[in-house]
């Protein structure tokens, strides 16, 4: 039986919008394991995005439970969830992200200092998450004079650089083109299998299905499958 990561229990997200309430989760049950690349799939506006939002403990839900990784989301303060996140939680988005006035190995190293490690022992840590995903010898080079694919993956070395248990891709392959695209899943679907981890994905990118080790669809802020 596959290891537990995430277990999101009747949850649901309003927002008020005006005269009248958006209901963006519904009753949400949803589970993910341990080594498994998720990909969650539906039309825009279903509630995907702020579905992964309550998962990484970025925005707060009305009711329902979340346990992570056998923490329950639920039951932390904001500042116990933001220091979990810290620790547990890499980002990765269809935009980069990146802070273009310093150079990769400085934009890697980002939630190593947020975490307080030291700023030399960051460097030499994110210098080696460059060469695991292959961008050996770019250290100190601006992310502007690097290609989109190059750029999502210092995005990627910088999600990963502090062993986070769960990875959040929120359209990772969305604005790049087929090769670059496979090439990222590739090393998402490693990710995924390395260490006690798990993946989720949010896509609407089709090219790229066949990485999941399995898709939940939602429409509606509803899960349908």
């Amino acid at each position: 039986m596959p290891k537990l990561a995430i277990d999101v229990r009747r949850v649901n997200k309003s927002f008020d919008q005006g005269s009248y309430v958006v209901h963006a989760l519904q009753e949400i049950n949803f589970k993910a394991y341990v080594n498994e690349l998720l990909m969650i799939v539906g039309p825009s506006g279903c509630g995907k995005t702020t579905l992964l939002s309550v998962i990484a403990g970025t925005l707060r839900f009305d009711s329902g439970e979340i346990d992570l990784f056998d923490t329950s989301l639920h039951q932390l303060s904001e500042k116990e969830i933001t220091s979990f996140r810290r620790e547990n939680v890499g980002f990765i988005f269809q935009q980069f992200h990146l802070i273009p006035t310093l150079n990769c190995v400085e934009n890697v190293s980002i939630p190593l200092l947020l975490q307080g490690v030291a700023r030399k022992e960051a460097l030499q840590r994110a210098s080696e998450m460059m060469k695991a995903i292959g961008l050996e010898g770019r250290e100190t080079e601006r992310p502007k004079n690097l290609s989109g694919g190059q750029q999502q993956r210092i995005a990627i070395a910088r999600a990963l650089v502090h062993h986070p248990k769960l990875i959040i891709c929120d359209e990772p392959t969305s604005s790049l083109d087929a090769e670059t695209g496979c090439r990222v899943m590739e090393i998402l679907s490693q990710v995924a299998k390395s260490e006690e981890r798990c993946v989720i994905v949010v896509t609407h990118d089709n090219r790229i299905f066949d990485y999941a080790d399995r898709t939940t669809k939602m429409n509606d802020g509803k899960i349908i499958n």
